[in-house]
């Protein structure tokens, strides 16, 4: 009788504001069956069902639909649900959001994953690069080496980070001096989810200058009830964290803000001898140091992040909204970016080399103020934001990252969209403009880009769902650029589809690409070569992309496969005049000989993608695996990489791409314990230099009514784990001269972190 009475599901919808959603459409899948209803005046729900698993799902006209579950229900339960609009500040459109993660939707025209912020905490994880690692096209550059200091973008489907693009809630955020963004000190607390959303997508907001896909950060939202948390940690290498949410609904204004404060002592804090003049084996043992010097070289940390999100609801249909993300951090690199010249003696007072002191304050700053309200038939949104990447850098560098700048951008976008039962239609326009100065430029550099956009979907039949799109930018500095994208899903039936697409996509020259120095201002190798000149000819690269995909769901069991097909033409590479250098004629050579980043050849990106997860009563498990393969074709042997600074061979893999790579998850939830196993497998030609290897995180917690206590373990098996990069210990990267030694870059050994949260 008692298992007659279970269960009562009830709850809201409401959108971001906190303000009710009237008449959503709540459907509640269990069994194989399903039970359909709509809100009331309040947004309130109620609905029995039977004990088990149950998936929700709502939808509501002009928001994007929320799928959540699989979920367990043995009593009754309350499930309070925030819906997107589906003109939201975001930089591409997805039909529906699962909200259990690592998962993409049947529906989806390109592969797509949500991780939620419930289980990045779940795993312990405190930065938003733990979580994507996850992901399987996603590649880690490390320029300045391996350790938790040093810079850290991250790539999809190809060698360079900036045919990636990173967005907050859709305002993109990258770097117009390397062109990605530096990943590695922002906090999970400031967040709602990390969206990763890969290739090409026919329904993008604006023409998106990337074709490796998108890392979107979703900031913390407003919620309909009042919502808190806090959380001290403290851990391995002098690690500690200490972060406080909160979030409500006061009348129609939603908020939410957060704050967090990270410091680390790090895992190098030594005493060495810097031979700041190169190290020669041939001299006598008492002489081969050149210009001895006794530096502290060391790897600490100290971060600040604050938010603020304000959406204030006028209508159901209409609101607006503030929200204001900034970021700084203080970073000694000295340990990253110095090297024991004996691999087997890093002790304190070995000799070292480097560039010494070596510290980077980064301070991040972004502003978005949207709005949206009906007009006509359709729903008119209105966004403006500013964003600057600044970047204070003190001591001798060994990478573009390590310079001073400062980039700054400034956009305004207005577009028109309108819903109907079976179809979506959107116009828009923006205006951007973005200026880069520095120590390094004597002058401003500065453009100014239109961009116009008209996408749409339509469904032809309830099994045929169509997506395309046409998208014009103009750059004052090179002229224009046209992409056209086209998706087309068939459900097989009501649990599996298959997908595909095609489109175009381009990647603008860096402002720094084409800024001609003075000679006196760039370095010179011992060739007499002139290093990291621009060149005001440059174009864009450009490529075209071809995708298909299934995806099949079977009660509480998910997979996803994907094939992509990327035709790079006029890739961005550096011509060395090597045959010049080779032979001598470079070191008094009028006109001086110079290195300078030219279209030259093509390149090719294809790969696959196999994601898989379930729940098992109280487990719910996930895997994943990739093949990313990428590499030149009909280039000369007098270009190189300027990502990766290897020689390159047509035909053969880029440098630092591994063409294997594999995650595995598993999450386990009784009671009030909870625990999770993540593992994540990268194969040869990886960023570290390393032969292949895992990773593996661990957390255990449970909670004491609001009070959780987790244990996390990082790098349990001590995976490739030092203090030092390595000279010439990497697996050696065969070039187009021969075989290339390389530096064996490593990560921060095992670690522990105990957590306190306290929720609300």
């Amino acid at each position: 009788m008692v298992l007659a009475l279970c269960c009562v599901l009830h709850g809201s919808v409401r959108a971001q504001s906190g303000g009710p959603v009237v008449a959503a459409s709540v459907t509640v899948l269990e069994n194989g069956s399903s039970q359909h209803l709509r809100t009331d005046a309040s947004g309130g729900f109620l609905i029995r069902v039977d004990p088990g698993l149950v998936t929700v799902v709502a939808t509501a006209q002009g928001f994007r639909s929320i799928e959540i579950g699989p979920i367990r229900v043995d009593q009754d339960e309350r499930m309070d649900i925030a819906l997107v609009p589906a003109d939201a500040p975001t930089l591409r459109t997805i039909a529906t959001v699962r909200v259990n993660g690592m998962q993409t939707g049947v529906h989806q025209f390109i592969p797509s994953t949500e991780i939620s912020r419930m289980q990045l905490d779940q795993m312990g994880f405190d930065r938003v690069i733990e979580g994507l690692a996850e992901v399987p096209s996603v590649t880690f550059a490390r320029p300045d080496g391996g350790a938790s200091t040093a810079p850290l973008p991250v790539a999809l489907r190809g060698p360079d980070p900036s045919e990636t693009l990173v967005t907050l809630d859709g305002q993109v955020l990258n770097d117009g001096n390397t062109g990605d963004l530096d990943l590695s000190q922002l906090p999970v607390s400031v967040f709602s989810a990390i969206e990763v959303t890969e290739g090409l997508g026919p329904s993008d907001l604006a023409a998106s200058n990337t074709f490796g896909g998108a890392v979107n950060l979703i900031s913390l939202r407003p919620t309909l009830e009042p919502r808190s948390a806090f959380s001290l940690s403290t851990g391995s290498f002098g690690r500690s964290e200490g972060w406080i949410n909160a979030s409500g609904t006061a009348g129609r204004l939603g908020y939410a803000f957060a704050a967090d404060d990270t410091q680390e002592h790090g895992n190098v804090d030594q005493e060495v001898t810097l031979c700041t003049g190169g190290f020669d084996s041939t001299l006598p043992p008492g002489s081969r140091c050149i210009g001895p010097s006794k530096t502290h070289v060391g790897s600490t940390i100290g971060e600040r992040t604050a938010l603020m999100n304000l959406v204030y609801n006028i209508s159901q249909s209409t609101d607006v909204g503030l929200r204001i993300l900034t970021l700084g951090d203080l970073r000694d690199m000295s340990g990253a970016e110095s090297a024991p010249v004996d691999p087997n003696d890093g002790t304190p007072g070995a000799y070292f080399l480097g560039p010494g002191t070596a510290n980077v304050a980064q301070d991040l700053r972004a502003y978005d103020l949207h709005g949206r309200t009906p007009v006509g038939a359709g729903t008119l949104l209105l966004d403006g934001s500013l964003d600057d990447d600044s970047i204070g850098f003190t001591g001798s560098g060994v990478s573009p990252y390590d310079v001073t700048h400062l980039d700054r951008r400034e956009n305004l976008s207005l577009s028109w969209q309108r819903d109907g039962v079976d179809y979506t239609f959107a116009v828009g326009a923006s205006l951007r403009r973005e200026s880069l100065s520095g120590d390094f430029i004597a002058t401003t550099l500065a453009q100014e880009v239109h961009s116009y956009f008209v996408r749409g979907a339509f469904s032809p039949s309830e099994r045929v769902h169509l997506e395309g799109g046409v998208y014009l930018s103009s750059y004052s500095t090179f002229g224009t650029n046209l992409d056209g994208r086209f998706g087309v899903a068939y459900d097989l039936d009501a649990t599996s589809a298959l997908h595909a697409s095609v489109g175009t996509g381009f990647r603008a020259p860096l402002l720094i690409e084409r800024y001609v120095f003075p000679l006196s201002a760039l370095p010179v190798d011992a060739n007499g070569v002139y290093l990291g000149q621009g060149n005001p000819n440059e174009n864009p690269e450009r490529a075209t992309e071809y995708e298909m995909g299934y995806s099949k769901r079977i009660n509480d069991m998910q997979l996803d496969a994907s094939l992509y097909d990327t035709n790079l033409r006029d890739p961005i590479e550096n011509y060395y005049p090597l045959a010049q250098a080779t032979g001598g004629g470079c070191i008094a050579a009028t006109p001086p000989c110079t290195e300078y980043p030219i279209n030259v050849g093509n390149a090719v990106y294809q790969g696959m993608e196999v994601r898989l997860s379930r729940r098992f009563g109280d487990v719910t498990a996930w895997a994943s695996y990739g093949v990313n393969v990428a590499y030149p074709e009909n280039l000369p042997s007098t270009v190189a990489n300027p990502t990766s600074g290897g020689n390159l061979v047509n035909g053969e893999q880029f440098l630092n791409i591994p063409p294997q790579q594999a995650s595995l998850g598993m999450s386990w939830v009784r009671g009030s314990w909870h625990a999770s196993l993540d593992g994540v497998y990268r194969g040869r030609n990886n960023e570290l230099n390393a032969s292949a290897f895992a990773v593996f995180d661990i957390a255990l917690g449970d909670r004491f009514g609001p009070l959780d206590v987790t244990l996390a373990g990082t790098n349990v098996t001590d995976a490739v784990a030092g203090k030092f990069t390595l000279l010439g210990q990497g697996v050696p990267y065969h070039g187009a001269g021969g075989t290339i030694p390389t530096d064996l870059r490593v990560i921060d050994p095992a670690g522990v972190r105990v957590i306190l949260t306290v929720r609300r």
